[in-house]
């Protein structure tokens, strides 16, 4: 522990923008996710490692359909009092009351038929109970929602297992305080993320020495294009997928045919999304594709034996005005803009876009009140179920695309429960091929994470999930 004497540390980093709530435990939002990674101990990591993160073993039961934890009971938390199982009870409960979405897709049926799904057996083993099999509990007990919980003030002050505390959360800057116990010589004793809107901003202070890292989210092609040399600079593709969204105000035909959505994904050339973006985004088609390896469909044909520009065209029809909405954020004006010119090319339809606020975009997303959004989603965790699952039928996202299809649930039904990786790989690919069959979104790119750190942050690296990672330096 450093002496009074000594000064403290802080290092300083940008958020594009503020996190939309307070509770770290359900982040809905990119800068919510990086605030809870520094104050959670989350059940497992992200790579779904036993050992790491506060549960020391798994063991499954009734065909996934029950799992026991054991917790590091040595743990203990900033209060000083020792984890135990009851703090993960009182994280489940939390996520379910709060509508987490995770935790209703796999918990909620368990709840619904007044089963406790969640329990402790004792003080260091806490059993789960699904209302399906669930053989891949490990990945889906790595999310902020299952992060054991102690009850404290909102936001801030709240105990925490983590290495950080909450110290301080207002509407321009979040501040957080390494816990006294675990600081040391070579650690830093605070992180503030301040609220930096513009990329241009961010790039001058981080210039001038009064920011030592960056978002990795935020930079705009200007700004790509003037670092790409920058010693500070770093690149790399995170798990963050760019989309178009159907909504209420889709063209028909459009809701109606997935071989219509098929077709109009197949006129896209996502390799000029690379290029307008300055390598900001690299294409893609299917989300799950590098988790699940070979078996998910590069193009299917609009119909038998037609081209998919034709059958785009053909079932067009008179489907404009078109309009593409999209997030006030770098880069993605570049793209919708890209896409839009696409689109009114093949289709000879009347396309245009339209920038959202941050606040209307999200009303948006949950409204479903637009035609074509641009949207920017990840995977609730690392594992095919973490993009696949949410779209069978009881799922939000299905809901809200309205997709209710059997032979999808059968598919997901067949890989969610099946334990053995070798064969649980073919079946997700089977469930991804299914999915890329309706296609009720359509994939466009996977983003590549640009950011800048500092002599004082050499050692910080961004994981698969886009998630900050503080190393030593």
């Amino acid at each position: 522990m450093k002496s009074m004497e000594q000064t403290i540390t802080t290092a300083r980093i940008s958020l594009d923008a503020m996190p939309l709530h307070r509770d770290v435990r359900l982040p809905v939002d990119y800068s919510g996710r990086l605030i809870a990674e520094s104050v959670l101990r989350r059940l497992f990591t992200e790579n779904d490692v036993p050992t790491q993160g506060c549960a020391v073993g798994a063991e499954m039961f009734d065909g996934g359909r029950r799992w026991r934890i054991a917790l590091d009971t040595d743990l203990r938390w900033s209060d000083g009092n020792p984890l135990r199982a009851e703090d993960v009870v009182e994280a489940a409960d939390h996520a379910l009351t709060s509508r987490s979405n995770s935790a209703a897709l796999f918990l909620g049926d368990t709840a619904a038929g007044n089963d406790v799904p969640v329990r402790a057996l004792r003080a260091d083993t806490v059993e789960f109970r699904f209302g399906r099999p669930v053989a891949f509990a490990p990945a889906l007990l790595s999310l902020p929602a299952f992060a054991p919980l102690r009850r404290g003030p909102d936001g801030v002050g709240a105990p925490a297992l983590g290495d950080y505390t909450v110290a301080d959360w207002d509407t321009d800057a979040v501040v957080l305080d390494r816990r006294p116990e675990l600081r040391h010589a070579d650690a830093l004793d605070s992180l503030r993320f301040e609220h930096v809107p513009l990329a241009a901003e961010a790039v001058r202070l981080f210039r001038s020495g009064e920011l030592d890292a960056t978002s990795p989210t935020g930079f705009g092609v200007a700004e790509v294009t003037e670092l790409t040399a920058h010693p500070g600079a770093v690149r790399q593709p995170v798990d963050i997928f760019g989309s178009l969204d159907l909504g209420r105000r889709a063209p028909r035909p459009w809701l109606r045919s997935a071989a219509a959505r098929r077709g109009v994904s197949a006129v896209l050339d996502r390799a000029r999304l690379e290029t307008v973006t300055a390598g900001l985004a690299e294409p893609w088609r299917w989300p799950s594709i590098e988790a699940l390896g070979e078996g998910a469909p590069d193009a299917i044909p609009s119909e038998e034996g037609a081209q998919p520009e034709e059958g785009a065209q053909r079932r067009a029809g008179e489907v404009g005005p078109i309009e593409i909405a999209y997030s006030a954020f770098d880069p993605n004006a570049e793209i919708a803009e890209e896409v839009a010119a696409q689109l009114r090319a093949a289709l000879g339809a009347e396309v245009v876009t339209r920038q959202l606020s941050f606040d209307a975009y999200v009303k948006a997303s949950a409204t479903r009140d637009f035609c074509l959004l641009y949207s920017l989603t990840t995977p609730a965790f690392s594992h095919p179920a973490g993009s696949l699952s949410d779209w069978r039928s009881t799922g939000r996202a299905a809901r809200r695309s309205g997709l209710a299809d059997p032979v999808l649930d059968a598919a997901l039904d067949a890989a969610e429960s099946c334990p053995e990786p070798g064969e649980a790989a073919r079946l997700w690919a089977r469930a991804s091929d299914r999915w890329c069959a309706l296609l009720p979104k359509i994939p466009l790119v996977r983003v590549r994470a640009w950011y800048l750190r500092g002599r004082r942050l050499s050692g910080l690296t961004v994981s698969r999930a886009g998630l900050m990672c503080l190393g030593a330096g």
